[in-house]
């Protein structure tokens, strides 16, 4: 539906008129002559049907209907200069647009966060957690923390860490009844399940030397942030990533009955993805450099 709305040069015409109550002040100020300012608002009045203002010898003044209409034109006028600020104020920022993980988001990435801004003031951050494929031109993202394999076609990857696996579980529960001392302890108890990992109860299980046995089932949940909680809460023993348990593990929320566990046969990592086309971008060198950083220091934590 198209908008009915007078022209913009009548209504600054009417405004600025109807602040100074003269045609000669507002000519001034618009930097027009005193008859084109009467000519704006002459059709303004047209447009509307009303007249604004009454016209005497020396001076103007509002009609009432004039004085309510000046009131919302100059609340128009101030939404529109605001966002006008508002719009020059963030553009003169540059924005980094990252996605990540949402469970890594919430566990490891968001916390650490600090240190970026700290390091690289000028950049703000926008951090969209998704587990799906990005188009990285439609939805104006400029890199990704990925979890997968490294075969994404069409983009620059570099590859961050392996991912461990650590079979986790609250302090209370690990020396319960049944403890959890070997791996086939944890077949006594709710398991939970991370419906995102790559590597799952069945691959542990195998890897552990337990062959091909039935996986019981338990807590199911989308996101490793989940399953992590519910481990510490003590509704069971998880399967997770040790890089997102890791403050859990620091404040002894969660332990790792079997630490450093088992291999995987073929284990999923975290890569550093983006576009060709962006990769000497600045803000996308800094994200990429405190990101190398950030899982290095992860990885010298992991070996100590």
């Amino acid at each position: 539906m198209s908008r009915t709305l007078p022209p913009l040069v009548a209504l600054r015409s009417f405004e600025s008129a109807a602040r100074h109550l003269s045609f000669k002040d507002a000519a001034e100020e618009l930097n027009v002559t005193p008859s084109a300012v009467s000519h704006q608002i002459h059709n303004l009045e047209t447009f509307l049907g009303v007249r604004l203002f009454h016209r005497m010898n020396r001076s103007l003044k509002l009609t009432g209907a004039g004085e309510t209409y000046v009131l919302k034109v100059r609340m128009a006028f101030d939404q529109i200069e605001q966002a006008t600020r508002d719009l020059s104020s963030s553009a003169s920022v540059d924005v980094l647009t990252l996605t990540a993980p949402p469970s890594l988001t919430a566990t490891w990435l968001v916390p650490r966060l600090r240190n970026f801004r700290q390091k690289y003031p000028d950049f703000d951050v926008r951090v969209k957690g998704t587990m799906e494929d990005i188009d990285y031109a439609r939805e104006n993202v400029d890199a990704s923390v990925r979890y997968g394999y490294g075969d994404w076609p069409g983009v620059k990857v570099e590859h961050l860490m392996v991912e461990r696996m650590l079979v986790l579980c609250s302090p209370k529960l690990a020396v319960g009844s049944p403890p959890v001392h070997v791996p086939s302890d944890v077949l006594r108890h709710t398991l939970i399940h991370s419906e995102s990992r790559l590597t799952g109860w069945g691959d542990w299980l195998r890897a552990a030397g337990l062959g091909h046995v039935e996986v019981p089932g338990g807590f199911r949940f989308t996101h490793s942030a989940h399953s992590l909680r519910a481990a510490a809460d003590g509704l069971g023993i998880a399967l997770e990533n040790d890089l997102m348990a890791a403050d859990y593990l620091a404040e002894g929320a969660l332990v790792a009955p079997f630490s450093p566990g088992f291999e995987m046969p073929r284990p999923a990592a975290y890569y550093f993805v983006c576009p060709a086309e962006k990769l000497h971008e600045p803000k996308v060198l800094a994200v990429r450099d405190w990101l190398r950083e950030e899982f290095k220091a992860a990885e010298l934590q992991r070996k100590g």
